[in-house]
């Protein structure tokens, strides 16, 4: 960075941080309402309403815990103790099947069966963890093996079916009877054995369904979240109390939200607030302005004709609003702020500059919506990059688009025909004053700013500009070049959406530094004389290659805007000119030395950095050689212009300019209709037909 950048940059970070300040200060004394010396108890002597809309965090909090306390407890199904119900009934039948093997004899009598079911009991309550009744097991003892293998398969298979759903405390016992009854329907033979396991899988299964308390908490706060989401609100202008009620803590809260309270000296909580709102408000600001890398250091004059533009808006309405919350002039700031920065651009900072003075209109709901149609629609007429520029157009729609918005306001709100009367005509009023002082203004704007508009890009495109007359003089071969180049540029950046009318100026402009020595380039040359032949390769290419900074050196001078000087050092980026450097070579090779250096053939300026600039490249480099070429035929002319583009690409000339791989298809597709036309041959009338009007 240079000290000149730096110095630069310095200075608009200290008028910015001014910037910052001052917008604070005017927020704060726009922003502070009448207020009132009360206190909880006191007796209002005034009917008081609210100054703006507000939340009401009192009624809003105590609504949202009703929500969170009417929450009921969650219980889920447990995966663990569902295969533990599972492995549990398991166990039991494993236990009692290995107690009945080993008290058992050849005759399927049992030795002792008191001693089998103690022992049995035992067992069961080391493995399942209860005690079961004797009967109960003397019945397991008791029945045939068949008969206890067929139950046992049952009372797993009801276990496992049982626990897929989500059983709690309360169903279990219904659904356990449930399973058993099902069990005697289906297997009569066996129904007398479906008490006994009833009481058994009511001792061994335990609920699945366990309390989740996180899930509970969820909930919870999902409750108090949702309603808090959704708050009590205050409209502006509803009453707030009465005259001769008392001031409770809820009311006195309320006006103390509304700023309604007199507190002794300097608020400086409300300054707070309002550093706050503004701080945030220019953060986002500068976060926009990093991810568009938008550089204001070439042209500090357009940026402190925004800095002021920016200020009147704001400053004004802290009498606007006191007359009327629809009497603003934000719009006066977007005209300008869209012919200088274009459409993106407007919207964002003008909802910036809409967003500061809001507080001013006590956040007016009506004034957002009608200020957001009419900027955008604004924004999208006077920033828009077209052929001609209608001031009229830029008066017109805005001005239908807020009256609309307005009058669609009032519709949706019922509002009352004097209010329909009222608000139209303030917002009639003070958009078409923003407008017109706007447009009235632009022509002092254009004496102090560099930066190109669409009535400074007319005013460059006249063929009585002096540059451009010259160019027609002392390089005609030049100029016409030039005019090829301005009606590719302009086919091509209306097919991508790009600034078309600036692509076409730009390229009348692109090759001015020719003028310093016209006849070293073949356009200009005539009879078959050639300078470079009485000159060394490399005093060629330092003629050659210092165009660009030829045609900077004439742009300064006239005053040209930046953005056209951009184009003039980028349209051909960091190339070399090919001829010399093939020649070059030829004499290395011939004359046995080492090849030569490239770099030293390049021309010093930077690849193109924008659409524009990088569509006027394209368009100079296939015009030069679509006419080297001699090419008329429209298939080799278009494998002529892949093999230009496809080059620079391979060059990374295009890298940084925002061209995607559809928009160059699509200037490929432009630059090769352009020349349809061109190579299109006309109908050959008798040499006896007048044609005078062909």
């Amino acid at each position: 960075m240079n000290v000149n950048s730096f110095g630069t940059k310095m200075q608009q970070i200290v008028v910015m941080v001014l910037v910052v300040l001052l917008v604070i200060l005017v927020v704060f004394y726009g922003y502070l309402p009448d207020n009132y010396n009360y206190s909880v108890g006191s007796v209002s002597q005034s009917d008081i309403y609210a100054t703006r809309t507000i939340i009401d965090v009192y009624q809003t909090e105590y609504e949202a815990k009703e929500a969170e306390n009417k929450v009921a407890a969650i219980f889920v199904r447990s995966e663990e103790v569902s295969n533990a119900n599972v492995k549990k009934v398991s166990a039991f039948f494993e236990t009692v099947a290995k107690t009945r093997s080993l008290f058992e004899d050849d005759t399927s009598v049992f030795v002792n069966e008191t001693s089998a079911i103690q022992s049995l009991n035992a067992n069961l309550a080391s493995r399942t963890g209860h005690k079961f009744d004797e009967g109960d097991l003397r019945v397991f003892i008791r029945m045939t093996k068949s008969a206890f293998g067929y139950i046992e398969d049952k009372a797993i298979s009801m276990t496992e079916v049982m626990m897929l759903n989500n059983v709690n405390a309360d169903v279990l016992e219904s659904v356990i009877v449930d399973q058993i009854t099902g069990f005697k329907e289906t297997n009569p033979s066996y129904s007398l054995y479906a008490d006994t396991l009833s009481n058994i899988l009511k001792v061994i299964i335990e609920p699945n369904s366990i309390f989740d308390e996180d899930a509970t908490e969820d909930a919870e706060d999902n409750a108090y979240r949702s309603a808090m989401d959704k708050p009590v609100m205050i409209e502006r202008g509803a009453k707030i109390v009465g005259t001769g009620e008392v001031i409770t803590e809820h009311t006195y809260q309320l006006l103390y939200d509304l700023d309604l309270i007199n507190t002794s000296g300097f608020d400086i909580f409300i300054l707070a607030r309002v550093a706050t709102y503004v701080l945030l408000i220019f953060i986002a600001l500068v976060f926009y302005i990093g991810v568009k890398e938008f550089d204001f250091s070439i042209d500090l004059s357009v940026f402190y004709i925004l800095v002021i533009t920016f200020f009147v808006p704001l400053v004004a309405s802290i009498y606007l609003s006191s007359i009327s919350n629809l009497l603003a002039i934000e719009l006066f700031f977007t005209t300008i702020c869209a012919m200088y920065m274009g459409i993106s651009a407007s919207i964002i900072f003008s909802l910036a500059n809409f967003m500061l003075m809001w507080p001013i209109y006590n956040f007016d709901i009506q004034l957002l919506f009608v200020q957001l149609v009419a900027i955008f629609v604004c924004s999208c007429i006077a920033g828009r990059q077209k052929r001609t520029f209608n001031s009229a157009a830029v008066i017109i729609f805005p001005t239908l688009a807020s009256l609309a918005a307005t009058v669609a306001y009032d519709f949706f709100s019922n509002a009352s025909s004097s209010e329909y009367v009222n608000t139209t005509m303030m917002t009639g009023l003070s958009t078409i004053g923003s407008l017109v002082i706007a447009i009235g203004l632009l022509p002092i704007y254009e004496l102090f700013a560099k930066r190109v508009t669409p009535i400074r890009l007319i005013e460059l495109s006249q063929p009585g500009h002096p540059i451009l007359k010259r160019l027609f003089i002392e390089a005609s071969g030049t100029y016409q070049h030039s005019m090829m180049v301005a009606n590719l540029a302009d086919s091509a950046a209306e097919a991508i959406g790009a600034d078309a009318m600036f692509c076409k100026v730009a390229s009348y402009f692109h090759d001015i530094g020719k003028l310093e020595n016209p006849q070293y380039f073949t356009e200009n040359q005539h009879d078959g004389i050639n300078p470079h032949d009485e000159l060394s390769i490399m005093e060629s290419v330092q003629i050659i290659t210092a165009h660009p900074e030829d045609g900077i050196k004439i742009a300064r001078k006239h005053k040209l805007p930046e953005p056209i000087i951009k184009v003039i050092d980028e349209h051909h980026g960091t190339t070399y000119p090919g001829y010399f450097y093939s020649k070059a070579c030829e004499e290395a090779k011939a004359s046995g030395l080492d090849m030569p250096d490239v770099n030293n053939f390049r021309y010093k300026g930077h690849i193109p950095s924008s659409k524009e600039s990088a569509i006027i490249m394209l368009a100079d480099t296939v015009e030069a050689a679509v006419r080297s070429s001699g090419k008329t035929d429209l298939d080799s002319c278009e494998a002529l212009i892949r093999r230009l583009v496809k080059m620079k690409i391979d060059q990374d000339q295009l890298k940084d300019s925002g061209l995607s791989f559809d928009d160059i298809e699509k200037i490929v597709e432009s630059f090769k209709n352009f020349y349809a036309g061109a190579f299109h041959e006309r109908i050959k009338y008798p040499e006896n037909v007048n044609t005078n009007n062909q």
